[in-house]
């Protein structure tokens, strides 16, 4: 008995020193380190209560495995014909906000309905509806704020979990443990083979990414089951059995089962197993799709009743719904600009409309006006003043706007510019930033040739108001000689006079509505 000492104390010294090396020099021999590594993991993996899972040394994959695979794909069958049944992602997502919208906003939401919308376009100003569809928009959109938003997107995130672990693909992968395994049939429990354990490794990776999210303890599970329930009038999984199944999870997750699995599979002790648990929000794209969408449609009326409207004007001014006076700065400009999502031209037709205006009726009828009655008129300068002002500078403008067009031509200094950079917006934003403040100029410059030219219109025009008055006048007050002023007109003065003035009327009226649309 007293020798036992003497005979332990030299083992025990060399056991301490071999491991002393074995711990300095294992880096120099990595395979031998990765041999120990993996041993160490069939050791602990052995002492686990899911060794049954695997076995080490043959590298194969056991029945109790795709037996527990089996519980999982009966206990979710309901939720995968479910699901099956309704591939469409959006479907289910318009399902869950529908389930969480409140009474006021479920009766909102029917206000922005295209039909409706459409049919209150035919008897209210779209103005008015515009003002009246963006107050119940922020109306509905402030009732998804707080504590409401937080439990909508966390029931989304439980749903998708839910869909993700259910519709993972038992089926195929149980039928490399069982050829002859038939899919959602339940009546007995299939007998399972073992296999080598490289078959399955992705199909592992693959169920650790939809099964290990499931144990997030954030999720409330009860609500989505109540979703189910209220939706579909039955549970697609019995929550008992989920919450089996979420321990069953926790329990491999804890004890890092899978991964162990793994490492010894590929012979990678280094193995970890990775899974995303970033779920996009279900808010947010809602309300901005619905916003966008009721906008988008909003501005479609907006736009027809405008250019159905301006192709009236413009039949009653120049018979025919298109008059064509630019050649440059038109609409087919911006081909190029939209292929590189550059600013484009805004203001072509109606700077279009204001030339055709200004050439077929400032230099012709207006002008035969002009040249009798304030040339030829007696009248106080200080009333014909303006009028005479605003004559003069339309004159002008039309040159301008003339010169203006030119410049957009291939050849011109505009033109020429944007075809020599872009080319080079590709690679240089220098390019891109020189080509949007040429275009911000030139809509500038073009908004100033319609504001202008319109008020000087409306001068024209209020003048000509207050002369027809003065010509109907027994003892006109304004004008003297009117009656030596007809025999410069073909036609009677007042006719004359009127079909300008409705004229200008609704040119002016033309323009307003591309002035109003861009403040």
């Amino acid at each position: 008995m007293s020798a036992a000492p003497k005979n332990t104390k030299p083992a025990s010294s060399g056991g301490f020193l071999s491991n002393l090396f074995a711990s300095l020099f294992k880096s120099s021999n990595p395979d031998a380190d990765k041999k120990r590594r993996l041993k160490n993991i069939a050791k602990a993996f052995t002492k686990s209560k899911f060794h049954v899972f695997y076995k080490p040394n043959t590298q194969e994959i056991l029945p109790p495995f795709p037996k527990m695979l089996f519980d999982f794909y009966k206990a979710t069958s309901q939720a995968q014909v479910y699901f099956r049944n309704i591939p469409n992602p959006n479907q289910h997502k318009q399902r869950l906000i529908t389930y969480s919208l409140s009474e006021n906003q479920a009766e909102l939401l029917e206000h922005f309905d295209e039909n409706k919308i459409m049919e209150m376009s035919k008897q209210i100003p779209i103005n008015k509806i515009k003002t009246q569809i963006d107050h119940d928009l922020q109306t509905f959109k402030a009732e998804f704020e707080g504590e409401r938003a937080n439990k909508i997107e966390n029931l989304y995130k439980a749903f998708c979990l839910f869909q993700d672990f259910c519709t993972y693909d038992y089926y195929v992968l149980l039928r490399k443990f069982n050829s002859g395994i038939r899919e959602f049939s339940f009546d007995s429990t299939p007998t399972f083979d073992k296999i080598n354990g490289d078959y399955i490794t992705d199909d592992l990776k693959d169920f650790i990414a939809v099964a290990f999210p499931i144990t997030d303890d954030t999720v409330v599970w009860s609500d989505l089951f109540e979703f189910f329930q209220k939706t579909t009038g039955k549970e697609l999984c019995s929550q008992n059995n989920w919450k089996k199944i979420i321990a069953r999870i926790r329990s491999i997750q804890a004890t890092r089962t899978f991964d162990m699995m793994i490492q010894m599979i590929s012979q990678d002790p280094s193995y970890a197993s990775e899974y995303n648990m970033n779920i996009e929000s279900l808010l947010d794209p809602y309300v901005e799709t619905l916003t966008n969408d009721t906008w988008n449609l909003l501005n479609k009326i907006s736009e027809h009743q405008k250019e159905s409207k301006a192709n009236d004007i413009c039949l009653q001014i120049f018979g025919t719904a298109s008059p064509q006076s630019l050649a440059h700065y038109v609409p087919s400009f911006n081909e190029g600009m939209l292929k590189k999502n550059l600013d484009q031209i805004i203001y072509a037709e109606p700077l279009n409309y204001l030339k055709a205006f200004l050439v077929e009726y400032l230099k012709k009828d207006i002008r035969e006006f002009y040249d009798v009655v304030v040339i030829r008129g007696q009248w106080d300068s200080s009333i014909s003043a303006p009028m005479s002002n605003a004559y003069q500078e339309l004159l002008a403008v039309s040159d301008q706007i003339t010169a203006f067009d030119e410049s957009f031509a291939e050849e011109g200094p505009m033109g020429m510019k944007i075809k020599t950079l872009l080319p080079k917006t590709g690679h240089d934003n220098s390019a891109i930033s020189i080509i949007n403040r040429v275009i911000s100029d030139a809509n500038d410059a073009a908004k100033g040739f319609i504001i202008t030219s319109t008020q000087n219109f409306v001068t024209i025009g209020k003048t000509i108001k207050q002369l027809i008055e003065d010509y109907s006048l027994s003892k006109p007050v304004l004008v003297q000689n009117w009656k030596e002023l007809e025999k410069y007109i073909e036609q009677p003065m007042k006719d004359f006079s009127v079909g300008i003035y409705k004229k200008i009327y609704l040119f002016v009226q033309l323009m307003q509505q591309y002035l109003t649309q861009s403040e």
